[in-house]
């Protein structure tokens, strides 16, 4: 059954509780993929740091010298969550117990200071929060994290069914956000999935969408024998060894918004080995062709290209996979408001107004200057342009799919691609001079700056501005 796109998020129980049994059972499960033979990860050499685990973390105990817990909320991949409460602020978090057999590993143990150090410092609407991490003597490593209520986006459809169309744009374009955040930031998540998704409320009842155990949730950190992941998102390349990347997670977010429209997901098989050889020769289906409901050719375009087997052929970055999505949300009647309107709160019209109004004017600006302006990726592939830079390169139409190799620009500017490349990996500015041959003896100087956006930046991140201008005009 489809969900109501306003319908208010209603918190669900903790999946699992201490002594009794999962409530809501997952159909997903992480898997080791072996390349190699397997082997002991301490073989011939002791760990330097054992933690004594006599018995588990129970209410009453004391975490970190700081977090006295209250009960579990459940187990993950890297070990069980808790729920704690400071014991000077009183306020309460989830903390989650990292399992021993990973902890003792000197190699993932430096692994899990850094990424938790990386994820610590990351702050997002849509990512939660890592808000401490230590170790403790008896408990070894832990992880302290904001305390959500609600519930996981598996969940939710393992209860109600599929999600219609808008809600589940709704949360793809949260999730979609997340992820271009920490991209932007050289992050990789690894292992996204509906159960990696948790839906809360918001003061104003809205559902807000957080991702979870970014960067955390491999269990393979610092191994070689093979990789972790769930065999139901798991792009092609990872199965043959590959590490995870940008692409990858386009994969998996390609799947995850297949199964939000459809309530099943679309490689399945009665063990993992069956599940693997779908992913790497069988082509995703149609969310259409799936579902007795009527839906958008976009939806069917979107997950068809997230998903291609080739890497090259999936969206080159997720602000693309965003762009369309967000095409599909204007063609669902949701481009009257700001897709993140979801995560502010009842007094907050005016701030919706100030955005719309800052948007709308930065595009009219961008659109009128007499400078040729553009936005492209790494690669030269023009995402947005105006017409000043449209006209300049004596382009018709719009800028979609213009790419800037197949223009007249790298015959004046012949360093054009190896500069692009530059700005977008060490992210200083580039600036050249130009000389532009008008027609007879008219020769024009200009200069053009090649600048990284923003990392902060919600859609451009990672691409490439442009900027031309003339500076004088010479005789030949």
């Amino acid at each position: 059954m489809a969900d109501d796109p306003d319908e208010p998020v209603e918190p669900n129980e903790p999946v699992e509780r201490e002594g009794h049994e999962t409530l809501l059972p997952s159909v997903t499960r992480s898997v080791r993929v072996t390349n190699h033979p397997k082997h002991d990860a301490f073989a011939g050499d002791e760990p330097p740091t054992l933690v004594n685990r006599n018995r588990g973390a129970r209410a009453g105990d004391v975490i970190g010298g700081r977090y006295v817990v209250e009960g579990q909320l459940g187990r993950g991949g890297m070990g069980r969550v808790m729920k704690v409460r400071h014991s000077a602020l009183g306020k309460p978090f989830a903390l989650k117990l990292i399992k021993s057999a990973i902890a003792t590993n000197q190699q993932i143990r430096e692994l899990f200071y850094r990424e938790a150090r990386i994820a610590s410092a990351l702050t997002h609407d849509n990512i939660c929060s890592i808000v401490d991490f230590g170790q403790d003597p008896s408990q070894g490593l832990f992880m302290v994290m904001e305390l959500l209520e609600g519930q996981t986006v598996h969940a939710k459809l393992h209860q109600s069914g599929r999600f219609n169309a808008k809600v589940a744009c709704d949360v793809m374009w949260q999730v979609g956000d997340a992820v271009r955040f920490i991209h932007g930031r050289q992050i990789l998540h690894g292992d996204l999935k509906s159960e990696n998704l948790f839906i809360v409320r918001t003061p104003a009842q809205r559902r807000l969408v957080k991702l979870l155990d970014f960067g955390l949730s491999r269990a393979d950190l610092g191994r070689d024998d093979g990789l972790d992941g769930t065999p139901e998102y798991m792009a092609p390349e990872r199965i043959g060894g590959a590490p995870a990347s940008q692409a990858s997670d386009i994969y998996a977010l390609g799947i995850v918004f297949f199964e939000l429209l459809t309530g099943q997901l679309p490689f399945r098989g009665a063990t993992a080995k069956e599940v693997l050889e779908k992913q790497l020769s069988v082509p995703c289906p149609a969310p259409s062709s799936v579902i007795d409901e009527p839906l958008d050719d976009r939806a069917d375009q979107i997950i068809a290209r997230a998903t291609a087997k080739d890497p090259a052929d999936r969206h080159p970055d997720v602000p693309a996979f965003l762009y369309e999505l967000r095409a599909l949300m204007g063609m669902l009647g949701m481009e009257q408001s700001n897709p993140r309107r979801r995560a502010l709160a009842p007094d907050a019209a005016r701030e919706r107004r100030d955005v719309t109004y800052s948007v709308k004017a930065s595009a009219e600006f961008f659109n009128s200057v007499a400078l040729p302006m553009a936005v492209c990726d790494p690669g030269g592939r023009v995402r947005t342009a105006n017409p000043a830079f449209l006209e300049f390169l004596g382009a018709a139409g719009d800028a979609a799919g213009l790419e800037l190799r197949d223009s007249a620009l790298p015959e004046v500017y012949p360093t054009l691609f190896a500069d692009l490349e530059a700005v977008a990996t060490k992210r200083q500015p580039i600036k050249r001079v130009l000389y532009l041959n008008e027609g007879g003896d008219r020769v024009v100087e200009a200069a053009i700056i090649l600048s990284s956006a923003p990392s902060a930046a919600e859609v451009t991140a990672g691409e490439i501005y442009l900027v031309l201008h003339p500076l004088r005009a010479l005789l030949s």
